[in-house]
């Protein structure tokens, strides 16, 4: 496939919300389920002290799932803002204290969603302050505050077939007078109306006293945003992810951080690429998906560095995935967003050796520390698959 011909998948999909009748991803069994799953589990607040039975049902009466959906209709996200598993933006935690069940591993966190992201709206709460939604990813519950409704005429203006997509994280997007109207980051789509040399002008999204979505022009400057898809390339491709290094971990892009999938959906998105949100459908559901589970380490890694294509193949482990760019005196090389190392002390408590960013390193992290887990195991040894996105002789990045 032509990078032309993977960037109108992307649009057809990134747009589906607004052309499909019923909830895809919000079933009503699986939005059911996410309640029923902390009826057995109800686990901690934020104040560490575990949630009391009257939470979930305060909760659930709040949704009044008996009438679900009762709300179908399109709309636009005018902030960024998170999904949440129910309607809540309070956390709930595994345990009030430890690393890896605790802060900031939320459970009611599902995913971040960009500033003017496409939605369905299917079901409105009984207080009507939260709505749940659905992307073209996944879905949860948002503020009523944070979308506004898309009629027919608003929907055919946006999809205008040009897009701008950000290449420059935290850039503020300014109105004509230079005032602030939203903060984009790398992967973040909008319409492109015009480019001058030095700036590009796109549409942007923002609610009237209705809540219904009227249109505004923004600006950014053209080191921020580029038309998309931008040509891939090593070059291009290096560059992306210099933007993105070093940037913090964010558990289901909490604090508009990202996680190790949402960087590589980020990522992609600048090349006209669409993935999945979670990390497994990303390795399983795109591209050509290569086995490596039973392999020695050894192995794995040999594969790895004779069929992986840099800058265009996902390495995936169980709740783990990550970006091959290439090897480094016969090692291979990942830029992945990770939280942390397994470690353990000589008393055999469990622990975590915090990274806590986006970084650059072998499949080996941490090989040098003496409390490592051994155990556990390290990323080479864990690994189950790699997925070569698009095959190499068809759009092997140019030099």
């Amino acid at each position: 496939a032509s990078q032309a011909e993977i960037e109108k998948d992307y649009n057809i999909i990134y747009f589906s919300v607004w052309h499909q009748n019923g909830p895809f991803h919000a079933l009503p069994d699986r939005v059911q389920q996410d309640f029923r799953k902390f009826a057995l589990k109800p686990g901690y607040g934020e104040n560490k002290k575990r949630h009391a039975s009257s939470w979930l049902k305060k909760l659930q009466q709040n949704a009044t799932l008996k009438n679900y959906p009762n709300a179908l209709s399109r709309g636009i996200t005018t902030r960024n803002t998170n999904l949440r598993v129910l309607p809540t933006s309070t956390p709930d935690f595994n345990s009030p204290d430890g690393d890896s069940s605790a802060w900031p591993f939320d459970n009611l966190q599902r995913s971040s969603v960009p500033v003017n992201t496409p939605i369905i709206v299917c079901h409105l709460s009984a207080d009507k302050a939260w709505a749940l939604v659905e992307t073209s990813y996944t879905y949860g519950w948002i503020p009523v505050e944070d979308f506004a409704s898309a009629d027919n005429e608003f929907v055919k203006t946006w999809e205008s077939g040009r897009y701008a997509v950000i290449i420059r994280d935290h850039t503020s997007v300014l109105d004509e007078n230079g005032r602030f109207l939203v903060r984009a980051s790398v992967g973040h789509v909008f319409p492109l109306t015009e480019r001058s040399s030095d700036k590009m002008q796109m549409l942007i999204a923002v609610a009237d006293r209705d809540r219904r979505a009227v249109i505004k022009r923004g600006f950014v400057s053209v080191d921020a945003a580029a038309e998309k898809p931008v040509r891939f390339n090593r070059v291009n491709a290096a560059k992306i992810a210099n933007e993105m290094i070093g940037e913090p971990y964010g558990w289901g892009g909490l604090y508009g951080n990202r996680d190790c999938s949402s960087m590589t959906r980020d990522f992609f998105a600048v090349f006209g690429l669409w993935l999945p949100r979670h990390s497994e459908d990303q390795v399983k559901e795109a591209g050509a998906y290569i086995d490596l589970f039973s392999l020695s380490p050894e192995q794995k890694e040999k594969v790895i560095l004779e069929k992986g294509v840099p800058y265009l193949s996902l390495l995936w482990r169980k709740g783990h995935v990550m970006l091959y760019i290439g090897s480094k005196d016969g090692r291979a090389l990942i830029f992945h967003n990770i939280w942390g190392i397994r470690t353990k002390d000589l008393a055999g408590r469990e622990g975590r050796k915090i990274i806590g960013q986006a970084v650059i390193t072998t499949l080996q992290p941490g090989r040098e520390l003496q409390d490592i887990d051994s155990a556990a195991g390290s990323l080479l040894d864990n690994i189950a698959a790699m997925n070569i996105l698009v095959p190499a002789n068809q759009e092997k990045p140019s030099q």
